[in-house]
């Protein structure tokens, strides 16, 4: 899942690392951040910190996203964002999610608790990598003055090869987000 993840924010601009090392464990060993990704944005810095993985272990997955995110962690994370693009600003937006395979309706609440967005991996597909695909090529066809208004027969960047496979499901109707659709679903706790 974090290639995905680094797939789709590399897509809408975000600098990115993948198991960015943030803090050392009290046993030994280092903590690592699966993926994170950083943009400017006119005067704040985005940064959004992706971690995945499967939410069915109750209060031992709650512990151990907790010591994912925690404040030391995102503190890190912040300064070596601000230093690595040069930002000086005091508009931070630092959003914290998490992406699971597999889950449990109280662990979901116990990390939604934290403060922490929790997507399923079905809601996170539908949601947020389709939406961010249109978009993309959308925007191609605009900068590039093109003279087609079919934004779907663009062809995403080489690099983005799991995204592409997840197209072409989605367009050969393997892969369907009818079943969010029909049930409306908008939020992400509403498919669990």
């Amino acid at each position: 899942m974090e290639e995905l993840v680094a797939e789709w924010l590399q897509l809408d601009d975000y600098l990115i690392e993948i198991s960015l090392p943030v803090s050392v464990a009290q046993a030994g060993g280092r903590y690592r951040a699966d993926v994170v990704g950083a943009k400017v944005n006119v005067t704040t810095l985005e940064i959004k910190h992706v971690e995945c993985g499967t939410l069915g272990g109750g209060d031992k997955s709650i512990m151990s996203l907790d010591r994912k995110f925690s404040s030391q962690n995102c503190q890190y994370i912040e300064q070596h964002f601000r230093s690595k693009m040069g930002f000086n600003g005091q508009n931070v937006k630092y959003e914290k999610t998490y992406i699971t395979n597999y889950w449990s309706k109280p662990t979901i609440a116990g990390a939604i608790n934290l403060g922490i967005n929790v997507i399923t991996l079905p809601v996170f597909i539908c949601s947020n990598i389709l939406p961010t695909i249109e978009k993309w090529k959308r925007n191609w066809i605009i900068q590039r003055k093109l003279k087609t208004k079919n934004w779907k027969t663009i062809t995403l960047p080489e690099s983005c090869w799991l995204l592409k496979l997840i197209e072409d499901l989605y367009r050969m109707e393997l892969l369907t987000c009818a079943r969010a659709k029909r049930m409306g679903i908008t939020s992400r706790l509403e498919v669990i």
